[in-house]
């Protein structure tokens, strides 16, 4: 049997009362928002909250309230904390530069073909300083997307030379059905055509839209030449003929490209016939000896 307890235990139990839960002392009626045994939401007691479990007094209960309440009155006011605010409006704090100019893109090697379009380039800066894109983030995405696109213009222009080459090939072979073995004369006679008529920048003109592979258009410029190489050399020669005095005409007589079978210059022969034309029109023009 265990010893029974002494007197010096007996006084100490009656000394020491047994701790009494303040919040009885509460009115029955009292009740607040809270969550029951299962969990659900229930207006509970206030005797019986848990959220007035944790403090020993009713004192410090009010204490958490008048605290509680200053707090609230403090988010109000919307101070914020260093991530919200300090970092937020430090100039460059988020990484960001201050100027889409101050962004250090890196160097990306590029093939000899290809360069990078530089108002495309203060577009992409623009853009990423107003999206608040760092230093890093905005090289990251530079540094991936100029060989992607890159790649994408090579892909592109590939294409473009092997349709543009088929496309050539077959206008060809409609050329040679249509001519035979004069396919080859037909597109000399049509390149001749189109420098005479407007040079080089008519030729280039051509090749840029695409026309210069055309089997009507190179048709076309052929059965032009002979009109075009007619018309041109007449006008050529007409003005020069014009200025040419009987004295001139003698001395071109003398020259070997008129009178030298061996030596003669058709283009020659013809600005002497011409000359003669334009200074006795109706006579016969001399033969092609000097006199």
């Amino acid at each position: 049997m265990p010893d029974a307890p002494t007197q010096a235990q007996k006084r100490t139990q009656v000394q020491t009362p047994l701790p009494v839960d303040w919040r009885t002392a509460l009115p029955e009626d009292l009740t607040a928002p809270g969550r029951d045994e299962t969990g659900r939401e229930a207006q509970l007691p206030l005797r019986q909250h848990p959220a007035l479990a944790k403090y020993a007094s009713a004192g410090e209960a009010l204490k958490a309230l008048v605290h509680a309440q200053r707090l609230l009155g403090r988010k109000t006011e919307s101070e914020g904390s260093l991530l919200s605010q300090g970092l937020a409006t430090a100039p460059g704090m988020d990484g960001r530069p201050e100027s889409p100019e101050a962004y250090q893109l890196p160097d990306i090697e590029l093939p000899e073909d290809f360069r990078v379009d530089e108002p495309l380039r203060k577009a992409f800066l623009d853009k990423a300083h107003e999206l608040g894109l760092s230093d890093a983030q905005a090289g990251g995405l530079y540094a991936w997307f100029v060989p992607l696109n890159v790649e994408g213009l090579r892909a592109h222009t590939e294409k473009a030379h092997s349709e543009r080459k088929k496309r050539r090939e077959r206008e060809f072979s409609g050329l040679r059905q249509a001519h035979g073995g004069d396919a080859l004369t037909v597109l000399e006679s049509a390149r001749k055509a189109v420098l005479a008529l407007g040079g080089k920048p008519l030729m280039q003109a051509l090749e840029q839209t695409g026309a210069a592979d055309d089997a009507c258009v190179l048709q076309a410029f052929a059965r032009m030449a002979p009109l075009v190489s007619e018309s041109s050399l007449r006008g050529k020669n007409a003005g020069g003929a014009a200025s040419l005095t009987p004295q001139r005409l003698r001395e071109m007589m003398r020259d070997p490209r008129y009178f030298d079978p061996s030596r003669r210059d058709t283009d020659f022969v013809r600005q002497v016939q011409q000359g003669f034309e334009s200074l006795y029109p109706g006579e016969q023009a001399p033969a092609l000896r000097a006199s």
